[in-house]
């Protein structure tokens, strides 16, 4: 009961935080944190008694970026929990590298245009269609770009600063 309660207690502050996201009433508070901190967290996040069954994480290079920690972990944590499950091998893999994120599985192909995700409530796949949406909303208040493609078997979503925001990565 305890494990269920604290992930109700998680869903439910997720639930707030995309309400102020989608209401354009949430002020970012933008931090230096380290990317693989993020990643951790948004790992946590995913509540698996296992995590190291279902995500791999491979980290070239670290780096610092300045972001409102607890959001950036929520739009990580939900590409990763899309991509465990829509995977056929129920596995994402994440690489740190060049100042980007990369996120993939091997699963089908999206089966609209990526801007298409980032409408709420579009009806490509089973659930409320909201995974992409909340995902874009975040990443746009961090003026993070989100790029998609589909790979030998697999989709790739990468996250990388725009050139206007550079300046505030430093790597380690």
């Amino acid at each position: 009961f305890h494990m269920i309660f604290q992930r109700l207690n998680l869903l439910i502050d997720e639930f707030a935080k995309i309400e102020q996201v989608a209401s354009k009433s949430f002020k970012a508070v933008l931090k230096p944190y380290k990317i693989h901190d993020i990643i951790d967290a948004s790992v946590d996040m995913l509540m698996l008694d296992d995590p190291s069954k279902h995500v791999n994480t491979v980290i070239s290079k670290d780096y610092i970026i300045r972001a409102d920690f607890g959001l950036l972990s929520l739009a990580i944590k939900n590409l990763l929990d899309n991509g465990i499950k829509y995977s056929r091998t129920r596995q994402v893999r994440i690489v740190i590298k060049d100042e980007k994120i990369e996120i993939s599985n091997y699963g089908e192909k999206l089966k609209g245009d990526l801007e298409e995700y980032f409408e709420p409530f579009h009806a490509f796949k089973s659930g409320l269609g909201l995974g992409l949406y909340i995902v874009k909303s975040i990443v746009d208040i961090h003026k993070i770009k989100m790029d998609y493609q589909h790979k030998d078997g697999k989709n790739v979503f990468v996250l990388y600063q725009s050139e206007v925001t550079k300046s505030t990565i430093r790597t380690t």
